[in-house]
Order: C-alpha cells, then structure tokens, then sequence
C-alpha cells in the first residue's frame, strides 16, 4: 500500500511536462517558441552559436556538460527548431514519450512528404522522414528521427 501512494506522489511529476503535437505546430518565431518553452516548465540553458537552447529539469555539470532528458533548440539566425527527447522513460521503464506521442500526431494529421537527409555540426549525416503539415504556423516541414536513444523532431524551414 505504502508503494502505492509514493507512485501516486510522482505521478503529477512525471506527467506535468509534456510538449504536444498542437504546441509544436504553433511555433512560428522564437516568442512563441519561447512560450511553447516556458509553459512546459523547460528553462533557459545556453545562446550557443546562434543556437538558443532550453532544457527540462536540467542537471548542471561543468565538467562533463549540462544533461536533460528533454531540450529545445531554436536557431536564430534561420528560424528553425529542434525538440529532442531521451526515449527511456520514468524508472527506466520503456513506454510512450512526449516524441512518441507527438510521432503519432503528425502522422495521422500531416502529409508524408519526403526524406531528407541532413549533416550534423558533428559531420554525422541523419535521415530525417518528414511531412508538411497545413495546420502548422512555421513555414516548411517536419521530420523526425531517433539517434543514439534519442528521439529528435526538427523543422525544416522552406529554402
């Protein structure tokens, strides 16, 4: 019984910060990426390289390199973004995640429009499945992709 109440203590937790297909679709500039941000609890972590970066409870390591399961990256000097999420989810415990879930909904509602493969800062090259999607205010397409256990949304701005 005991185990019961503390699952139940972190269940408002674990659930309390959730990126959506509709928050995703409303982004258009950084305000309203900063918005999308902010009201999932995510916080400022770094401008880098014209990269402004956010992150979900954030573990700071100066050694090693600040870690988050969840981050958000909006270039400013293109307007695109990035979300990417640590697949595993609470206790290790595989289950569907925030980009799972936000997978699901560009399937159902967008079009499939290509792959594109795109390099990396690191020089890694990814293939990205993509879609256009009406109902979107930024301009181009998404696509997704998972990497090294992480799952990874990026918008791909029109040219």
């Amino acid at each position: 019984m005991m185990i019961k109440k503390i699952i139940f203590l972190f269940v408002p937790i674990v659930c309390y910060s959730q990126i959506t297909y509709k928050d995703v679709m409303s982004i258009s500039d950084v305000k309203l990426f900063k918005k999308v941000m902010i009201e999932n609890s995510y916080e400022k972590n770094v401008v880098d390289d014209g990269w402004l970066v956010y992150g979900y409870d954030i573990i700071k390591d100066s050694l090693d390199g600040d870690r988050s399961s969840k981050w958000g990256l909006y270039n400013l000097d293109d307007d695109r973004f990035m979300l990417q999420f640590h697949k595993e989810s609470f206790f290790g415990l595989s289950d569907e995640s925030d980009y799972d879930n936000i997978v699901k909904e560009i399937k159902k509602n967008c079009t499939y429009y290509d792959v594109i493969e795109y390099t990396n800062s690191s020089g890694d090259v990814n293939d990205f499945v993509c879609y256009s999607c009406p109902q979107s205010k930024y301009k181009g397409k998404i696509g997704f992709m998972v990497y090294d256990g992480n799952g990874v949304i990026r918008h791909f701005p029109n040219d």
